[in-house]
């Protein structure tokens, strides 16, 4: 009875192993690793991970996020593996671009049109060197004020670096002084001992970098040494129309006296080049202002002073800019800034 006993647990034990063994199990649930699990391995990926996995997939297209009506019906067709699944990335659906490179030639055209608006406006590109200006005045010094507002504005292309003066104490002087300008007594004088001379004068402006030499109602011959030194690089404004009413003792209202008691029917202002005597040197500019009948010299003065500050400041502007051509014949002539075929 024993071994019927044992011979039947073996029996028993050797069918339970057969059925183990033949008999197939049920397959092992796998958790897709589009739900945020890894295929090898167990570690959990993070949304952020599969997105980066899309795109990594999809480098070099276009791609929309829009899923597509065959992707939103697999969906929800998808059967529940016996968890919560975890928010996916949206599906997408990509396109080739036509032009993978389109924002580098974008790129490109833009730098390529800047190119073209720097080549209008300088030539190669480079700024014009801005000029440095030196001022002689003798009084209030209306049109060095007119000069350098201009040069502040922009409208000249150069900055004053120093006045020059007969009297120390004038309007001229004064506003320099205010505004940082350094101020040079010349010539040197009993009356004004502490002027320089015509050799320091000329090392002095020669270490401020001067390119240009503007009178503003100077009232002093400039020595020959600087006329030498600054050929057809010195200016001068007259309240004449020169050559009419200038020359050694003309100037302020002995000007417009001497012009209204002879008559005349214009006067205005000349701005000429200096050379070695008064009021003698080739005309740049002029303007007209007509002389009324009733007119006094200090009303003819005031709207010739007018037209002074802006034809000066004009001419100033031509000179920094390099636009004085000398015809053959030695007169200077103004070139158009908007036309290089036109002159005045």
């Amino acid at each position: 009875m024993r071994s019927i006993t044992i011979s039947l647990g073996r029996f028993l034990l050797l069918a339970v192993a057969a059925v183990y063994y033949i008999l197939p199990l049920p397959a092992r649930r796998r958790r897709p690793a589009a739900l945020g699990f890894c295929r090898r391995g167990r570690r959990r990926i993070s949304p952020m991970e599969a997105a980066a996995a899309v795109a990594s997939r999809c480098s070099g297209v276009r791609c929309s996020p829009n899923r597509t009506h065959k992707q939103r019906r697999q969906q929800r067709s998808a059967p529940r593996v016996g968890f919560v699944s975890q928010p996916q990335p949206r599906a997408v659906c990509c396109k080739r671009s036509p032009h993978p490179d389109a924002r580098a030639h974008s790129a490109a055209a833009a730098a390529a049109a800047v190119g073209e608006k720097v080549g209008e406006a300088g030539g190669d590109g480079a700024e014009r060197k801005r000029k440095r200006l030196a001022v002689f005045v003798s009084g209030g010094g209306s049109n060095f004020r007119a000069i350098h507002e201009a040069a502040l504005r922009g409208e000249v292309n150069g900055d004053v670096v120093a006045l020059v003066t007969d009297k120390p104490g004038c309007g001229g002087a004064e506003h320099a002084r205010g505004n940082g300008i350094p101020v040079v007594v010349f010539p040197k004088s009993k009356s004004v001992p502490e002027g320089v001379s015509t050799g320091d004068l000329l090392n002095s402006l020669r270490g401020l970098g001067v390119d240009f030499i503007l009178l503003a109602g100077y009232l002093k011959l400039i020595p020959v040494e600087l006329v030498q030194a600054y050929p057809k690089s010195i200016l001068n404004i007259h309240p004449s129309l020169l050559p009419a009413f200038g020359g050694k003792g003309y100037y302020g209202l002995k000007v417009h006296k001497s012009v209204i008691a002879s008559g005349a029917r214009y006067s205005g202002p000349t701005v000429h080049f200096v050379d070695e005597h008064y009021d003698t040197g080739r005309t740049l500019a002029q303007k007209v202002v007509p002389v009324l009948a009733n007119d006094t010299p200090e009303q003819l003065a005031t709207r010739v002073l007018h037209e002074e500050h802006q034809v000066y400041v004009e001419a100033v502007a031509a000179l920094c800019e390099d636009r004085i051509v000398w015809r053959e014949d030695g007169v200077p002539l103004i070139r158009s800034r908007t036309n290089p075929d036109e002159y005045t």
